[in-house]
Formats: structure tokens, sequence, C-alpha cells
């Protein structure tokens, strides 16, 4: 009976990667910015995140990685009624602060 549920607990921890959430979404950044000292020009991205856990954002145009950053999620009032991207401005420079995905109530809280 024990080596029956150490194999099952080891099955399970095995194939816990595919219970992951990894996400893909196209996004629209609306204005030029700076991620971890990457310049990210306005235009059309994919983002690819975890949206069940914190973890690192990869912001890509094409194939190519424009930028990566560690991200934690947090709990909007109401779900996004659009994908927003919300900048701050420290030190003189825009950077992104959150990211809203229309229709969930999590974001991407940056940096």
């Amino acid at each position: 009976m024990r080596q029956v549920m150490l194999v099952s607990l080891a099955m399970m921890l095995l194939s816990l990667p595919v219970w992951a959430a990894k996400r893909k979404r196209e996004t629209m950044i609306p204005r030029d910015c700076v991620v971890q000292g990457q310049e990210v020009k306005t235009g059309n991205y994919t983002l690819e995140y975890d949206d069940e856990q914190p973890g690192e954002l990869s912001i890509r145009s094409g194939s190519r990685e424009v930028a990566r950053t560690s991200y934690t999620l947090v709990e909007l009032p109401k779900p996004a009624t659009a994908d927003t991207v919300v900048f701050t401005n420290k030190d003189g420079a825009r950077k992104i602060a959150r990211i809203e995905m229309k229709g969930s109530k999590m974001a991407l809280q940056i940096g």
C-alpha cells in the first residue's frame, strides 16, 4: 500500500508542470516605455505569463523577446472592461506599472 501511495505521489509531482496555467495574450502597448532597462516601443506585443501565480513576464514581438520582468498578481475590485496598460513616470522614465486584461479580476503588477 505504501509503495502505491509513493508511486501516486511521484506521478502527481511529475505532472505538475502540465497543470501550470501558462498564458499568451496579445496586447497593445500604447506608449514608448522602459521595462527592466529595455526600451519597449509603442505597438502590439505578445505577453507570456502564468495567470495563477507570480513569476516572469515575457514581452515578445513576433519570436523576439523584447523584455522580461517579474510580476505579482493583484486582484481588481471588478473585472477590467478593457485591456489596459498603466504607466508610472519615475526618474523621468515611463515604466509599466500594471497590466489589466479585459474580463479578468486579476492584473499583473510589474516589478
